[in-house]
């Protein structure tokens, strides 16, 4: 029934204006999605952050000071198709998208784990936005990595603004001890999972509270990572 209204009701793709008949990307089309600008194979091996100059390992931010995660995954930039695809699935509530941004992550190497753990949202945010993004990606890549998932180890308790507004100072101080583990996660490796990564200082607080829970180590996993110009 779909690629029959499809035929007379094509959806357009908002990234290059054309027709899209791509059921599973939809309303991408699938050379947009094929396209998605990936993430330079340089880049720093702790928070993704792309590297000007050959031969290092690590960005100036990561040696200044050390995360409490040890290294993020990402599968491309947060531009083009991508950003579209998150901004339809987080803003706009096309969940049938967590499918096909989970599946990019089975060509990226997933750090060994003992738990899948998706960065939370508060009561108040969950129900204005009637699901948890990171959660549904956690889901799908639980399902194809057979890595155990837990929706409920990490807790947001504290409310904060929507992260996009804020400068990257502003988003450390807004985010500080906002998240607690509720059980003790202690010899664990956690890999946590959210759509977009942009200054790190989410990630950086979740895995501080994974740590201070016990946790041996924290990488993060994300569809996306911002690249500031």
């Amino acid at each position: 029934m779909e690629r029959v209204l499809g035929i007379f009701f094509p959806s357009v793709c908002p990234v290059c204006k054309k027709p899209s008949d791509e059921l599973a990307t939809s309303p991408i089309c699938g050379v947009c999605w094929a396209n998605m600008s990936r993430l330079p194979t340089n880049v720093c091996s702790v928070c993704a952050k792309p590297l000007e100059v050959e031969g290092i390992t690590k960005c100036g931010d990561c040696y200044a000071e050390k995360p409490f995660y040890y290294t993020v995954r990402a599968y491309a930039e947060f531009t083009g198709a991508m950003k579209e695809a998150v901004h339809l699935f987080k803003f706009s509530g096309v969940r049938r998208l967590a499918r096909p941004l989970a599946e990019l992550f089975k060509t990226i190497e997933i750090p060994e784990a003992d738990l899948i753990v998706p960065v939370p949202l508060t009561k108040k945010r969950l129900t204005e936005r009637g699901f948890n993004q990171s959660l549904l990606l956690a889901k799908a890549l639980s399902d194809f990595t057979k890595i155990p998932l837990s929706y409920d180890t990490l807790l947001k308790v504290k409310e904060t603004p929507h992260q996009t507004s804020l400068s990257g100072v502003d988003r450390i101080k807004s985010l500080k001890n906002a998240f607690v583990s509720a059980v003790s996660v202690k010899g664990k490796s956690i890999a946590v999972v959210d759509d977009v990564l942009t200054t790190g200082a989410t990630l950086n607080e979740c895995a501080k509270a994974l740590v201070k829970a016990g946790a041996r180590d924290v990488a993060g996993i994300v569809a996306a990572r911002t690249v500031l110009q």
